[in-house]
């Protein structure tokens, strides 16, 4: 994970990004049901949900291995005037930086399905900061319904000024993702494409290693709050709770 590859796309990845009222009241509630006051983002990014995170009250830090995304984010923070610290590190090392614990750990829109990831040591470098009945949630956008019929391409994007087209390659359980960023204004036309990968974990592979890890663990099929469905859900969310000893 020491490559930086966002270095590329950083400075235009919150094109794609939309408001999601729903979404932010899914925190919301999830945050109030479980008294939540302290949050680590530990896949930030360019730092949209921390801004999110603070507006609900919440006290919040970022960390992410991206330099380029922090920058990103370090500069939305200053932009909405706001005192977020930021650190720069590997989620599955967070106890390296991180001496304090917090009541939840966040790690958002599938970073935890990079396919050089250890997910066991991941989770349990999440649970080492972790206060007691804290929670970690997680998400992605791979789910047992839509894997029955993988979509092959997307189209993210499509304004005046700019595209962006995504195209899904699969091999046994990683997909290939390119990204064609395609910049079309009156002045310039540029196309620049970027490769990413993940790891495919259904519900059946992430029931185990939710009890591998001694965790407690709600699944939604989006957020709207509904239950986890394999026969029509469309995202997968998790908020997993350390199960009391």
């Amino acid at each position: 994970m020491e490559k930086d590859q966002y270095s590329n796309i950083a400075e235009r990845y919150d094109y794609m990004l939309i408001k999601n009222p729903e979404r932010e009241l899914f925190f919301k509630n999830i945050f109030e049901k479980y008294n939540v006051k302290s949050i680590l983002d530990c896949a930030c990014g360019t730092g949209k949900d921390l801004v999110l995170f603070n507006s609900l009250g919440i006290k919040v830090t970022g960390s992410d291995i991206s330099e380029s995304m922090l920058k990103i984010a370090q500069k939305r923070i200053d932009e909405n005037g706001l005192k977020i610290p930021l650190f720069k590190e590997d989620y599955q090392l967070l106890e390296n930086t991180f001496s304090e614990k917090f009541d939840t750990i966040v790690c958002l829109s599938n970073a935890i399905n990079e396919p050089d990831v250890d997910v066991i040591k991941t989770f349990n470098s999440m649970k080492n900061i972790l206060n007691k009945n804290g929670i970690i949630i997680f998400d992605q956008g791979q789910t047992d319904f839509m894997m029955k019929n993988p979509p092959e391409y997307a189209l993210e994007v499509n304004n005046r000024d700019f595209s962006r087209l995504f195209t899904m390659n699969y091999l046994e359980d990683i997909i290939t993702i390119k990204i064609y960023d395609l910049i079309h204004t009156d002045n310039e036309n540029e196309l620049n494409v970027n490769t990413f990968r993940i790891k495919i974990r259904l519900y059946d592979e992430w029931i185990k290693i939710m009890k591998k890890l001694n965790l407690n663990a709600e699944i939604y099929g989006n957020w709207d709050l509904s239950q986890y469905n394999k026969e029509n859900s469309k995202r997968f969310i998790v908020v997993a709770r350390k199960k009391d000893n």
